[in-house]
């Protein structure tokens, strides 16, 4: 067995915090799923966590409740991931296309106001 390892691409914070924020959605996923508890038992645990360790707690506002999401923004969510994961696409690019469907989004927002600029 070979002690050497595949060299790995560098990747910025955003990207390594994005990419573990899959890892850990997809963790939560798999324990929903097999019945070994639920989003909220999981958001009850980290507000604990948080509350026990003020130093590393995150402001509230910084993400949004996993469990408030509705069944069709869940629905959504998965459909968005399966059509990245059928693509192939790295975590780097989803973000890239996720990133300027944010600016077609905003782009309507501004033509349904009146306001371009």
């Amino acid at each position: 067995m070979s002690n050497e390892r595949p060299k790995r691409d560098t990747m910025s914070i955003e990207e390594a915090t994005i990419s573990n924020m899959w890892e850990i959605a997809a963790i939560v996923e798999v324990l929903e799923q097999k019945g070994l508890c639920t989003k909220q038992d999981l958001f009850d645990i980290v507000t604990e966590f948080r509350r026990k360790n003020p130093r590393a707690r995150i402001p509230e506002t910084a993400f949004p409740e996993p469990c408030l999401l509705t069944d069709t923004e869940n629905g959504i969510i998965d459909d968005i991931l399966e059509l990245l994961n059928k693509n192939g696409l790295t975590s780097h690019q989803s973000m890239n296309l996720l990133e300027r469907l944010g600016g077609i989004i905003e782009m309507g927002q501004r033509v349904a106001k009146g306001t371009t600029h």
